[in-house]
């Protein structure tokens, strides 16, 4: 008998949807985003089971650790969405998108398999951010002062080059 699994994670709390084969919703529940909590609830499910969620913050986590307790697990790229958003419906259509086939865009999540990768660019993609905003910043205060600010510009240093230190 197959269960078909939706689940839509954030930092405080999941919900989980559990659907039949025909379609037809059996149980839905939130629970709190812990590592024990949801392993005991998916091995409460009876059956072949087959999980999606979001690929997100958490994803990478909850891959890891679901994984030895489905038989199928499939991370996709979040849908975009006109309006609110809502933790059941999101649990419902990961549920019924899985239940169907209608995964089109996966995402690779394979334990330890590119782990360094990912991480290396996260942390470029941080810094070229923070980098922006703090040139960015700098370049308001010297609008802020009248002074016009080029992509070449120095900042000058507190100690100036024809001074000798002993």
């Amino acid at each position: 008998m197959d269960r078909y699994i939706g689940l839509d994670a954030h930092s405080q709390t999941c919900t989980f949807g559990v659907m039949g084969p025909s379609g037809k919703r059996l149980t839905e529940q939130l629970l709190e985003t812990n590592g024990k909590v949801l392993v005991e609830h998916v091995k409460e499910i009876a059956g072949t089971k087959h999980l999606c969620f979001e690929e997100g913050t958490h994803s990478e986590w909850l891959y890891e650790l679901l994984k030895p307790h489905v038989d199928e697990i499939v991370v996709v790229q979040p849908l975009k969405s006109d309006g609110q958003k809502n933790d059941s419906v999101d649990a419902w259509g990961l549920a019924e998108r899985i239940r169907r086939g209608a995964i089109d865009c996966t995402v690779f999540k394979a334990p330890g398999v590119y782990s360094e990768p990912r991480a290396a660019v996260r942390a470029q993609r941080a810094l070229v951010g923070d980098l922006v905003r703090a040139k960015n910043r700098l370049k308001a205060i010297y609008r802020s002062r009248g002074l016009l600010s080029t992509s070449r510009a120095q900042v000058p240093s507190r100690r100036s080059p024809n001074r000798h230190i002993n």
